[in-house]
């Protein structure tokens, strides 16, 4: 399974309310991600060491009496920076919207970060722009199928920018 790559700062954000181990980390993506978005076991330590070797995030040994130690990990400043650069920069593609926005939604929320609504409304502008683009591709000699295909593309765009005005800027003021 190929890595989405936004799930290195998935797992920054995790870490955004403090350090975890393994465990904890995988625990706290199925209660509060776990509708969104799966990390493997697998996958997260790969994930870990990677952005260990970029200084994102940081480990330490903690031991343990009569259980084996445990590796705990650390966000960085270094790392701290990347998650919001990621954070507060828009999904370019709507394919995107449904994972990552979601997530990026959920982290303002959850570690009380300001600026949400800056967010979307930048979300709204690109979703708007793309649909003026789409909308510019129309041709009249498109046969039906093609016709088919831009109207599915700016119904979901239409869908996404009503759904970011009505339900995702209350959710980030709540």
């Amino acid at each position: 399974m190929k890595t989405r790559p936004a799930t290195k700062y998935a797992l920054l954000g995790a870490l955004g309310s403090g350090a975890k181990h393994g465990y904890e980390i995988l625990q706290y993506f199925e209660t509060y991600l776990g509708s969104t978005w799966y990390v493997s076991t697998s996958q997260l330590y790969v994930l870990l060491k990677r952005l260990e070797e970029q200084g994102w995030v940081e480990s330490s040994v903690a031991l343990q009496e009569m259980r084996p130690s445990k590796r705990v990990f650390s966000l960085t400043p270094k790392g701290s920076k990347a998650f919001e650069k990621w954070l507060f920069s828009t999904t370019e593609h709507v394919r995107d919207l449904r994972v990552e926005f979601l997530a990026k939604l959920f982290f303002i929320k959850h570690l009380r970060l300001k600026g949400g609504k800056k967010l979307v409304a930048a979300q709204i502008r690109v979703l708007e722009s793309l649909r003026e683009k789409l909308l510019a591709t129309k041709k009249p000699d498109d046969d039906d199928y093609q016709k088919l295909v831009l109207d599915a593309k700016v119904t979901a765009v239409e869908s996404w920018i009503a759904w970011l005005e009505k339900r995702a800027e209350k959710f980030i003021q709540i």
